[in-house]
């Protein structure tokens, strides 16, 4: 599938720029995760993928992530992971998934920041700006995201942006369940609460299996 239309997908909102990372830019964000995201004693992810920092293969991984969810893209089931830059400077990483969207029009998040940026709003300009391509931009009817149990900060983006608490379940990071708030937002409910300037949408219209 070509997926070269995806190159010039940028998202920009007063702070931040949003686009696809070079190979060379991924292992510059994989450096940046490598140096830390989290208290070594906390997991705030449901898959417990930085507990591999140290590991000498740690910054390769995050490389191989990222270029694997492009070789699976498919337009009924696609994932599409954004670099954050700030200031030219890349500062971390926010994700959307689609599966079956054009039928159910449902897009799922996700994101992490660098140490050096956590507290500052970015989190929460981040997540406004998908959800802008996915509500003004590929006409999704719904959003969900997540946060486990004493992650304040996703929790907090979350509510700030409208989301509504619809319940809870349970993940195991680190092989122990811990609770999980599930969130919600339909468009009727979402205003972005920055400008977001969406550019190239246009001709990755049919990879997001739309017209």
């Amino acid at each position: 599938m070509n997926l070269a239309p995806l190159d010039g997908l940028v998202l920009r909102t007063p702070r931040l720029e949003l686009r696809l990372g070079t190979r060379e830019e991924l292992f510059s964000l994989g450096s940046l995760a490598e140096a830390g995201i989290h208290p070594p004693d906390e997991m705030p992810f449901a898959v417990a993928w930085t507990d591999g920092i140290g590991q000498p293969d740690f910054v390769a991984n995050v490389v191989e992530y990222n270029e694997s969810t492009l070789r699976a893209w498919e337009p009924r089931n696609w994932t599409l992971n954004l670099l954050v830059l700030e200031g030219g400077e890349i500062c971390g990483s926010q994700g959307m998934s689609g599966v079956d969207f054009a039928d159910e029009r449902t897009v799922s998040t996700g994101s992490w920041l660098g140490r050096r940026w956590q507290g500052r709003g970015y989190g929460t300009e981040m997540r406004a700006a998908v959800l802008e391509l996915a509500f003004r931009g590929l006409g999704a009817e719904a959003a969900i995201s997540g946060a486990i149990v004493g992650n304040e900060a996703s929790r907090r983006v979350s509510e700030k942006l409208g989301y509504r608490l619809v319940g809870t379940s349970s993940v195991a990071p680190r092989g122990d369940p811990v609770d999980h708030y599930d969130f919600r937002i339909e468009r009727a409910r979402w205003s972005s609460p920055v400008e977001v300037e969406i550019e190239g949408l246009e001709p990755c219209l049919p990879l997001f299996g739309l017209p």
